[in-house]
């Protein structure tokens, strides 16, 4: 498997970092002003982040974690450049005392070439509510976004219409937990695709898992989950990995319960 990510700029001031895990890829970005620099997502293991001080132009960076699970925050480790601050929901910081230390040992001796060794870095900052950040003629506008799990922030850079969505969006099909908040993460994917259908020039949605988008990918999202809470057939991709055949199976029975 491939260690060191792919780095792709959609716009000046952006850089996707994107990398092959066993199951799935994920992506997190780069995103920089004239005076800071965001990592928005670690992604899974420290090699992801080994090399991408060379495209940071500050002595700082400032982490960012959409939320808390082990896919997008074990990387922190790796980055080669000292964290200002490391930003997350108050949930994923408790997360990082209960749920994470569990799962990296797990891992850690069912994978050991891969997760074998990997520390910890929790949020040094926690936020609930939204925030605007300066990064110098780049701003990148923090907001939670309820629904995949209950601590993921979006993070929106208006000047380029984009929506760093984590895992609230999601191709082919979005990924439910047990205490997933359905109705919030309906209301929260039709008001943002609003604003993005509404942006000049349309806006776009980078999620964690799955290409690059526009405002359809919110859409097609809450239309999947207005499916599955009123029992109707989803309308699916001919071909699904074994990753989301197991994930679209278990979403039903979740949505059942709901």
């Amino acid at each position: 498997m491939k260690h060191l990510p792919d780095l792709v700029s959609p716009a000046p001031g952006i850089l996707l970092v994107e990398a092959e895990l066993p199951d799935f890829s994920v992506r997190g970005a780069l995103v920089s002003g004239a005076d800071r620099t965001v990592v928005w997502d670690t992604l899974a293991i420290p090699d992801h982040m080994a090399e991408l001080h060379h495209n940071v132009p500050h002595a700082t960076v400032t982490a960012i974690y959409s939320h808390g699970d082990w896919d997008h925050v074990w990387g922190t480790s790796g980055l080669q450049i000292p964290t200002e601050e490391i930003i997350a929901h108050p949930f994923c910081a408790s997360r990082f005392r209960t749920e994470l230390p569990r799962t990296l040992e797990e891992m850690g001796r069912s994978e050991p070439h891969l997760y074998g060794g990997i520390e910890l870095k929790p949020p040094t900052r926690t936020l609930e509510d939204p925030e605007s950040m300066d990064l110098g003629g780049m701003t990148v506008v923090l907001e939670p976004f309820p629904g995949h799990t209950q601590d993921s922030l979006v993070g929106f850079i208006p000047e380029l219409g984009i929506l760093l969505a984590g895992d609230a969006a999601e191709s082919p099909l979005p990924f439910l937990n047990p205490d997933s908040p359905i109705e919030v993460w309906l209301r929260n994917l039709d008001r943002w695709a609003e604003r993005l259908e509404a942006h000049p020039g349309r806006g776009r949605v980078v999620p964690a898992h799955g290409p690059v988008a526009g405002p359809e990918l919110l859409r097609a999202n809450a239309r999947y989950l207005r499916d599955l809470l009123e029992g109707r057939p989803s309308s699916l991709p001919r071909s699904l990995s074994p990753f989301y055949q197991e994930t679209h199976k278990n979403n039903v029975a979740l949505a059942k319960r709901a």
